[in-house]
C-alpha cells in the first residue's frame, strides 16, 4: 500500500512519502513510526517570518482540509496563535503568534492528511450517515457515533495508531448504525406511530388480527431495510400497508368497544355499514340486497366503477367521432352528392361501427362480473380476465384457469377475422425484470392455450407482457395491487373487411 505523509512545511509545504512497498504486517508499525515521526517534526521545526495574511490563508486551508475535525488540537492552537497576532500592535510578540500560528496550522494540515489515510471507511460512513441526517432522525446514535470517532482522532493526534484505528473501526459501525436507524424513523417512523395507537387503544384485545397484520409487515420493512437500507421504496410500501392496518385495527376496537359498553349492538355495526353500501349502490343503480352479505352489491358496484374510466373516454370518441363523420358527410354532399361512392364507404363505416356496438352488447353476456369485465376502448374490446389466477410466481393454467378460458371462444367467433392481444401484467411488488418476464410467460401461456383450444390462426394471436409499468389502480393497497395482477384479452375487428 503507498502512503504518503507530510513532514514540514517551512514557508512552502515540503512532502515525503513511502516510496517503497511495505508488507500487510509491517504496515501498523511503520505508519505508527511515521506519524509519531512527524507530528513531533513539526512541532520542534522553526519557521521563518510570516505576515498574518499567511497565516489567515493558511487558516482557510486547514478549514477547507477539515482540520477541525480530524486535528482539533492543532487546529484550535494555531485559532487561537491567530487571534492574539490580530490582537497585538506589531513587534515580536505579534511575530511569535503568527508563527505559532503556522506552525500549528501547518501540523493540522499534515494530521489530517494522515487522518484521511487512516479513518478512510470511518469518514465514507460519517457521510453517508450525515447524507441520511442522522443527527436528526437518530440523535442518540449520531452522538455516539460522534464520540468514538472524536476519541479516534485524540488517538492519532498522541500517536497511538493502534488506539486510532481500532476506535476508528468503532467510530465507522456506529455511523452505519446511525444511518440505518435515520433511514428507518424516515420511512417506518409514520407505521411506527401507527401500531403505537392502536395498542394503546387496545387492539390487541378487540383487533388482534388487524394489528398483528400491521406489525408482520412493519417487521418485513425493517428486515429489507436491514438487508439493504437502500431498498426503500419496498420499505415504504410496506410500511404504509402496516400503518393502514394499524388504523384499521384503531377503528374495529373502537366499534367494539362501543358494543362492549352498550353504546351499540352488534346489529346496529352491521346495520351502519350496510346502509353506506347501500347509498353507494342506490347512486350506481345496482343491487342493494344485503340478505346473503355483501358479495352480490360489491360485484356489482366494483364492475361499474370499473367501467367508468373506460366509459367517459369512450363516450368522448364517440362524440369525436360523430362530429368527424357528420362533417366529412355534409362536405362529401357538397362535393359528389348524396350518391357518391366516398359517401357510401362513409356510411358503410357508420354501420361498422353500430355492427360493434351490438357485438359489444352480446359479448358482455357471456360473462359473470366475477369471471370478466368487458370494456370498450373505441372499436377494440378489452376483457379483463378478473377470474383468471395463477399461482404466485407461476405461468401454470389450472383447470379452473383454463375453464373460464374456453368462454372465449364465443367471444372470438362474434368478431370473423379479429385480431387478439394476450396482454400479461402484475402489480409492483418485486424487481421490474422479475415483473416483466413473469407477465410475459403468463400471457404467452394463455395465448398458447387459444391456439389449442379455439382454432383461432397463430398468427392472428399476440402475447406481451408490460410487468408493473400499465397500473389501473394504485399498488399502495392489497386491493389495488390484486387488481393490477391480470390479464387482458384486447380483440381487434377488422371493419374495413366486413368483420
Amino acid at each position: 500500500m503507498r502512503c504518503d505523509v507530510v513532514h514540514k512545511r517551512a514557508g512552502s509545504r515540503a512532502s515525503a512519502g513511502c516510496a517503497e512497498r511495505v508488507s500487510e504486517q509491517a504496515r501498523p508499525r511503520r505508519l505508527q513510526v511515521v506519524v509519531l515521526s512527524s507530528l513531533l517534526f513539526l512541532q520542534v521545526t522553526p519557521l521563518d517570518a510570516a505576515t498574518l495574511q499567511e497565516a489567515e490563508a493558511r487558516q482557510t486551508e486547514a478549514e477547507a482540509s477539515q482540520a477541525a475535525l480530524l486535528s482539533p488540537t492543532s487546529y484550535l492552537r494555531g485559532t487561537e496563535a491567530l487571534q492574539q497576532a490580530r490582537a497585538r500592535a506589531g513587534g515580536t510578540s505579534r511575530q511569535q503568534s503568527i508563527d505559532a500560528a503556522l506552525s500549528a496550522f501547518d501540523a493540522a494540515l499534515d494530521t489530517a492528511a494522515i487522518a484521511r489515510e487512516v479513518f478512510t471507511e470511518a469518514l465514507a460512513s460519517r457521510v453517508a450517515a450525515n447524507r441520511a441526517e442522522a443527527f436528526r432522525l437518530a440523535a442518540t446514535d449520531w452522538a455516539r457515533a460522534e464520540k468514538t470517532f472524536n476519541a479516534a482522532v485524540k488517538a492519532l493526534e498522541r500517536g497511538t495508531l493502534s488506539a486510532a484505528e481500532q476506535r476508528g473501526g468503532d467510530a465507522m459501525e456506529l455511523y452505519q448504525a446511525a444511518e440505518l436507524s435515520a433511514v428507518k424513523a424516515r420511512y417506518l417512523g409514520a407505521a411506527r406511530n401507527a401500531i403505537l395507537n392502536a395498542e394503546q387503544a387496545r387492539a390487541e384485545r378487540f383487533a388482534p388480527r388487524s394489528l398483528l397484520r400491521a406489525q408482520e409487515l412493519l417487521s418485513r420493512a425493517e428486515t429489507a431495510l436491514d438487508k439493504d437500507r437502500s431498498m426503500t421504496t419496498d420499505a415504504a410500501a410496506l410500511a404504509e400497508d402496516a400503518a393502514y392496518h394499524a388504523r384499521l385495527a384503531v377503528y374495529i376496537a373502537g366499534q367494539a368497544q362501543r358494543v362492549r359498553a352498550k353504546e351499540a349492538t352488534v346489529e346496529d355495526l352491521i346495520l351502519e355499514n350496510q346502509a353506506v353500501v347501500g347509498r353507494l349502490a342506490e347512486t350506481a343503480g345496482t343491487s342493494d340486497d344485503f340478505s346473503a352479505g355483501y358479495a352480490t352489491p360489491e360485484a356489482e358496484l366494483r364492475s361499474q366503477l370499473e367501467r367508468l374510466p373506460v366509459l367517459e373516454s369512450e363516450l368522448e370518441q364517440s362524440r369525436r367521432q360523430v362530429a368527424g363523420l357528420e362533417d366529412e358527410i355534409r362536405e362529401l354532399d357538397q362535393r359528389l352528392g348524396s350518391a357518391s361512392s366516398e359517401r357510401r364507404d362513409l356510411m358503410r363505416r357508420v354501420e361498422a361501427n353500430a355492427r360493434v356496438r351490438e357485438q359489444f352488447a352480446v359479448v358482455e353476456t357471456l360473462f359473470d362480473p366475477e369471471q370478466a369485465v368487458v370494456l370498450r376502448n373505441g372499436n377494440d374490446l378489452i376483457l379483463r380476465m378478473v377470474g383468471l389466477r395463477f399461482p404466485s410466481g407461476s405461468a401454470r393454467l389450472d383447470d379452473q384457469a383454463r375453464a373460464l378460458l374456453n368462454r372465449l371462444e364465443n367471444a372470438i367467433d362474434i368478431f370473423p377475422r379479429c385480431q387478439v392481444r394476450v396482454e400479461g401484467h402484475t402489480d409492483s411488488s418485486g424487481r421490474p425484470q422479475l415483473n416483466q418476464t413473469l407477465s410475459q410467460k403468463r400471457a404467452k401461456a394463455v395465448a398458447d392455450y387459444l391456439v389449442e383450444t379455439t382454432g383461432i390462426q397463430e398468427f392472428r394471436v399476440q402475447a406481451a407482457g408490460y410487468g408493473d409499468s400499465r397500473p389501473v389502480t394504485s399498488n399502495r393497497t392489497r386491493e389495488g395491487r390484486a387488481q393490477n395482477r391480470r390479464i387482458d384479452i384486447v380483440i381487434v375487428p377488422r371493419l374495413n373487411e366486413g368483420s
